[in-house]
């Protein structure tokens, strides 16, 4: 067995929801009555075993896992209540898969149904090395009629006579205890210990010459000498005495304390061999990113040092890869979501202000009072609104040069330092292949590395066969962030755009709010241009998918992988988000299962399209064509059903054939030549 692991945990009403919890382990879409939503998550690779088994006296419904647990958060009336205890178990990977579950039903049977809770299993395969059962139990009893019991009870006092004790003001003196001992540590002990006897014998039928103990701190990852457990009576005498600051003289407590001396020993002697540990590669890897940044500063050119120093001055201290990544970001958005709408507006109303004074002057009155004019009070309203235009085009043209400024010496900077970042991580991983050894949408998650090498934590720094799986990943993630930014962005401004005609229709024809008119114009094509910007990014992250399907699929056929080019991006970026989520290092989803999993998504999409169908500012949209009524819900474009029936066919086909070829080698990304829209796009930088 790989290790032995029994731990419990409560799931409280303050921050989580049963019904919720009870969905993602087993699987099955629950309805929430408290938060009156379906509770569903994306379906494992490999479904899990769910089954729930009560205690006889427990009603029949509580076999129902939806009515069962959302029956728990109602009788459950406190914002902070104990809604569930989750025992969570590592199933032993000697047994076969049919002993494992037997194990499993045995033991939940016996600890916890046969004590009066109600159990929810699920057991989840997803990984073949880590097979686990997660145990939702119930934490009120339930009445010999079936009804919920109560938690706690009260405990009266009584004299020497065998009367209730009663106080000062004459009411009778208790003490609130539990009903149950489910909550006692001595409980959580007494599990752990029968669990570790029961894989034991489990073992010994199925003729397994291996034990386990429950004593085991392997689990921690801890190097630790296990306490005695107690006997109940010992227990609580041991308790008694401490209350009155007397030390018990027992065998076993005296012994769990020098157990716990030497634990101490033992941890503060970890703790140095981690320091110790830590100290060196920390100074190992500030080593080599020291001789790398002191070679690639060396060979700056003037307009490089210059940024340079701008950045260190600018960020002083905190001046690292991470602090001029965040800046360069944060100057991204600024530009995104405040100049560039800017700038547009300015054109759009020098446009407006053109085609109005034009209108004017040929004495077409209708499109003048279209843009928020009239004849007789024109001349006013004109140079009004010219003023502001004006005033309007200085401000633009002052934040787009500091703008342009700050993000030059951001960009510079940032190259530099992805520079760094790449030449250290190669040097400390020399198996890194040579597809990511500059790639740039790698680059922080090297950097992550790096720090987590120098912090010592080794939970974030990938083994040698790990390291390409894990940088491959990486890329798809951040190619996926990408491409849904560039269809999000169309999406919204479609939304602002149907629901700014829809009320610029209505201020014209009511004809009084000129003002209205005229914002509301500016507002709206303000926007259509937006939108136009956004789709010539879209298609040029499409055309960096395009190429990222290529490498991921190496073996799919050129037929076929010109077909999937034809897709629209969203269906482009669900079919990479599903191979990235799903991919293992021993097993890889395929094209075909990334198309069915892009249909889905194409499917949600359509359902919500309908349902926005029925809004008003919908029917603004379907008046202005096909290419933009429906860029609300398929920014890009709709792939057709046929199509995609077409593509999984024609990849599951070639799957089969794949199997008797020899994999053709996968092919190089392609880098972009368009700068603008590379940095547009968020993209870091070729090198």
């Amino acid at each position: 067995m790989s290790y032995f692991r029994l731990q419990a945990n409560i799931i409280s009403k303050k921050t989580q929801s049963a019904v919720a919890s009870a969905s993602y382990r087993s699987g099955e879409e629950l309805y929430s009555e408290r938060d009156e939503e379906m509770k569903s998550y994306q379906q494992r690779e490999v479904a899990p075993i769910s089954f729930i088994l009560k205690p006889d006296h427990a009603p029949e419904w509580t076999l129902e896992r939806e009515k069962l647990w959302n029956e728990v958060e109602k009788i459950e009336k406190a914002w902070n209540a104990q809604l569930a205890r989750e025992v969570l178990i590592a199933l032993p990977v000697e047994l076969p898969e049919d002993a494992q579950q037997e194990l499993v039903q045995s033991f939940v049977q016996e600890e916890f149904v046969e004590e009066g809770m109600v159990a929810d299993v699920a057991i989840h395969r997803d990984k073949e090395h880590n097979p686990h059962a997660h145990i939702m139990l119930t934490v009120r009893p339930f009445n010999e009629d079936g009804t919920w019991g109560q938690k706690k009870t009260r405990q009266y006092e009584f004299d020497q006579n065998g009367d209730i004790l009663r106080d000062k003001k004459g009411e009778k003196v208790y003490q609130t205890v539990p009903s149950t001992d489910w909550n006692e540590r001595e409980t959580l002990v007494k599990w752990r210990t029968h669990y570790a006897d029961a894989i034991n014998e489990s073992f010994q039928e199925h003729g397994i010459d291996q034990t386990v103990s429950a004593l085991s701190f392997e689990a921690q990852g801890l190097d630790q000498i296990a306490e005695v457990r107690l006997e109940r009576n010992e227990y609580q005498y041991v308790k008694r005495l401490e209350e009155r600051g007397i030390e018990a003289q027992t065998f076993y407590h005296q012994l769990n304390q020098e157990i716990r001396e030497k634990n101490a020993e033992i941890a503060q002697l970890n703790d140095k061999i981690a320091f110790l540990s830590a100290k060196q590669k920390q100074t190992d890897v500030q080593t080599v990113l020291h001789r790398h940044t002191s070679e690639v500063t060396a060979q700056l050119n003037e307009d490089y040092e210059k940024s340079w120093h701008f950045m260190q001055g600018r960020l002083k201290d905190n001046f690292s890869f991470d602090s001029v990544h965040d800046q360069l970001q944060g100057l991204y958005r600024w530009e995104e979501r405040k100049v560039e709408p800017r700038q547009v507006e300015a054109q759009v109303t020098h446009a407006i202000l053109n085609a109005s004074h034009k209108a004017y002057q040929e004495h077409n009155f209708s499109v003048v009072k279209q843009q928020g004019f009239t004849s007789s009070d024109f001349r006013s309203l004109f140079t009004e609104r010219l003023d502001a235009f004006e005033a309007l085009t200085e401000s633009v043209e002052k934040d787009q040069q500091t703008v342009d400024q700050v993000v030059a010496h951001a960009e510079r900077t940032y190259r530099v330092q992805s520079l760094i970042v790449h030449n250290a991580f190669n040097e400390l991983f020399p198996e890194t292949n040579e597809r990511f050894a500059h790639n740039d949408r790698t680059v922080a998650y090297k950097s992550n590395v790096l720090t987590a090498i120098q912090t010592n934590d080794l939970r974030a720094i990938p083994s040698a066969h790990e390291v390409n799986h894990h940088l491959q990943l990486q890329e798809l993630k951040k190619a996926c962030e990408q491409g849904e930014k560039a269809s999000e962005q169309i999406r919204i401004q479609a939304l602002i755009r149907n629901k700014l005609g829809s009320e610029k229709e209505q201020l014209v024809k009511d004809g009084t709010d000129l003002q209205g008119i005229y914002e509301t114009s500016v507002k709206l094509n303000t926007t259509q241009q937006l939108i136009e910007r956004y789709e010539a990014k879209a298609k040029h992250m499409d055309q960096e998918l395009n190429a990222l399907i290529r490498e991921t699929f190496p073996q799919a056929k050129e037929k076929l992988l010109k077909d999937v080019e034809q897709l629209p991006l969203e269906m482009k970026t669900a079919l990479l988000k599903h191979y990235m989520q799903q991919n293992k290092l021993t097993k890889v989803p395929t094209l075909k299962a990334c198309l069915q999993a892009a249909k889905k998504e194409q499917s949600k999409q359509a359902m919500a399209h309908h349902a926005y169908q029925a809004k008003p500012e919908a029917r603004f949209a379907e008046r202005l064509g096909s290419l933009q009524k429906s860029l609300s819900h398929f920014p890009t474009g709709r792939a057709s059903t046929e199509l995609i029936e077409q593509l999984i066919e024609q990849a599951e086909r070639d799957q089969h054939q794949a199997q008797h070829e020899t994999p053709a080698p996968t092919k190089l990304r392609r880098k972009s030549k368009d700068k603008q829209l590379r940095r547009e796009l968020g993209l870091e930088f070729e090198l």
